[in-house]
Formats: structure tokens, C-alpha cells, sequence
């Protein structure tokens, strides 16, 4: 009966033993596996972590955005911004016949100093008293006096232009800063100084841009 019971014992504590051994193993197991994943690189550990799709925006949200854009006033709309580029128009100040033309890159026959010279402006014949138009809308810049050209009107327009009136009665219709309109009359004709005699009466008329002088037949419309 002792007997038995002896070989009893022993394989109870065989079966423990193999049991912790068990244990034990899985403990290693996990603790193995703990401290392996403990060194894996940060770029291997974001492998493993799900990706989140970056999100477009939707076909009406992108056509809001892009209203919202070209609404904006800070912006001024192409055509728009186009038309205030647009070069003025410009008309003759008045009919006649061109006496002496403009010529600054030859010298040309000043017939009243009875020599060659180059010339800034243009002389369009016309009678004393014929009434003398602004050839576009603009703003008058200077009245002045001058000792070849006597009396003068000055007016700015659109795009640094310039346009400049010459051989003017005293009595002009209009003072320096007031707004005119393309073909409204701001003086008269008169007789001509010394300085443009052989001429008769005729406007002197003379045209720049940013300060370059430029050619007025080129720029001019009849109408």
C-alpha cells in the first residue's frame, strides 16, 4: 500500500514539474517577445500602424472656393483691369491743314527763322478766333504764357499723356484743374508770335506720354 502511495507521489511531482517548465517557457516566450518589439525602429512600428487617407475636397466645395476667388474686390476683374490699361483715343483739336510737321529725328525748314531745326510739335493752320477742342477727356494741368507759343493749355489724360495747346488767345474757357471732355472748347485761336510768323495763324500742338514727346499725326483720329 506504501508502495503505491510512493509512485503516486512521484508522479504528482512529475506533473508539477512539467507544469511550472510550462509556465515557465510561455513566460519566456512573452518576455521575449515584449523586449523584441521593445527594439523594433520607429519606421518598422509605423508600418504596422493604418494609413488615414488624406480627404479632397468635394466638386462643390472646390467650385464655392474658387466663386469666392474671383468675387474677391481686391481683385479687379481682367476686362475691367484691361480697359482702365486702354490707351486713350484721341481726336483733332481742330481741322486744318499740318504747316510744319513734327521732326525730332532729323532737322527739318523753319520757314519764319529761315532755318533747319528739329520740331516737337506740329502747326495745323487755322483762322484767328477758330475755336480750339480738347482731343480727349482729361484734366487741365497748366495755363501758361510762353515767348514762342504764347498762350498755353496744358491737360493730362489717361496713361501719362500729355497734350499741350499753343498760339491761344488771352481769353481761354478754361482754369488749371478742371475736368474737360474729349472735343469741348477750351480757347481760341490767335495770331501767331514772331517765333511762328511765316505760318499765319495757326495752332502749335504738341504731344507726350511719360515725358517723351510723340508724334501727333501718329496718335490722332479724324473723325
Amino acid at each position: 500500500m506504501k508502495k503505491n502511495e510512493n509512485k503516486t507521489a512521484r508522479r504528482m511531482q512529475t506533473i508539477a514539474i512539467c507544469s511550472c517548465l510550462c509556465l515557465v517557457a510561455v513566460g519566456a516566450g512573452v518576455t521575449y517577445r515584449a523586449f523584441d518589439r521593445s527594439h523594433l525602429s520607429e519606421a518598422e512600428q509605423q508600418e504596422d500602424m493604418p494609413v488615414t487617407a488624406v480627404k479632397s475636397p468635394t466638386i462643390e466645395i472646390a467650385a464655392l472656393e474658387r466663386n469666392k476667388q474671383s468675387n474677391d474686390p481686391g481683385e479687379a476683374p481682367e476686362a475691367e483691369t484691361k480697359q482702365q490699361e486702354a490707351k486713350p483715343t484721341f481726336a483733332y483739336p481742330l481741322e486744318g491743314e499740318v504747316v510744319l510737321p513734327y521732326s525730332i529725328d532729323h532737322a527739318i525748314y523753319d520757314p519764319t527763322l529761315e532755318q533747319y531745326r528739329t520740331n516737337a510739335s506740329i502747326s495745323i493752320s487755322a483762322e484767328k478766333g477758330a475755336a480750339v477742342e480738347a482731343v480727349a477727356d482729361g484734366t487741365v494741368q497748366e495755363i501758361a504764357e510762353d515767348t514762342e507759343m504764347g498762350k498755353t493749355i496744358t491737360i493730362a489724360h489717361h496713361d501719362g499723356w500729355l497734350t499741350t495747346y499753343g498760339q491761344l488767345e488771352d481769353t481761354v474757357k478754361v482754369k488749371k484743374g478742371d475736368k474737360v471732355s474729349q472735343g469741348q472748347v477750351i480757347a481760341s485761336v490767335d495770331a501767331p508770335t514772331k517765333y511762328g510768323a511765316a505760318l499765319g495763324s495757326h495752332l502749335e500742338f504738341a504731344m507726350e506720354q511719360h515725358g517723351e514727346p510723340k508724334d501727333p499725326e501718329k496718335h490722332l483720329e479724324k473723325n
